[in-house]
């Protein structure tokens, strides 16, 4: 029971913080339907007859995703152990 209250309350905590961040949208050019990406994505995913172009999307886009939150805690990482004395030890 305590530790169902605690996790609840790491929960919402991080649900406060994730509501903190600001949202955007995405660039015109990312999400315009007659740009390169576009084009490129239309003709990978029409070879999914052969091959699962959109697991294969889906697992770069997670892999990719991984490496960016990685750094980011690196890079927190490393504030932090300048922010305590630690002279940077952490890199």
């Amino acid at each position: 029971m305590i530790v169902e209250w605690f996790l609840g309350l790491l929960v919402s905590l991080l649900e406060t913080m994730v509501s903190a961040l600001p949202s955007f949208d995405p660039p015109g050019w990312f999400t315009n339907a007659n740009s390169g990406f576009a084009s490129v994505f239309g003709v990978a995913n029409s070879m999914g007859v052969w091959l699962p172009v959109g697991l294969g999307f889906t697992v770069l886009a997670a892999v990719l995703t991984c490496l960016v939150i990685g750094f980011g805690i690196k890079v927190t990482r490393i504030a932090a152990s300048f922010l305590t004395a630690g002279g940077g030890s952490a890199g």
